[in-house]
């Protein structure tokens, strides 16, 4: 299998990984506004760094598989 192939399956996995995630109810709750800033509260700290970690591996094998279409 040829490098743009790995990565574009592993970017479908991460991609899945991200959508399932933000359809959780821990998901909806730590992104939620509030009127005393509810979203900041500690308890949402793990996911809302889940979701960034998630995003962040998006991006990045977005990037690299760009890097093999040039």
């Amino acid at each position: 299998m040829s490098p743009p192939e790995q990565l574009e399956i592993e970017l479908a996995r991460a991609t899945a990984e991200l959508r399932a995630h933000m359809a959780t109810w821990e998901y909806a709750f730590s992104m939620a506004g509030a009127c005393h800033g509810g979203r900041d509260h500690p308890q949402h700290w793990v996911t809302q760094s889940r979701t960034e970690l998630l995003a962040a591996r998006c991006r990045n094998l977005r990037a690299r598989l760009r890097e093999h279409q040039v």
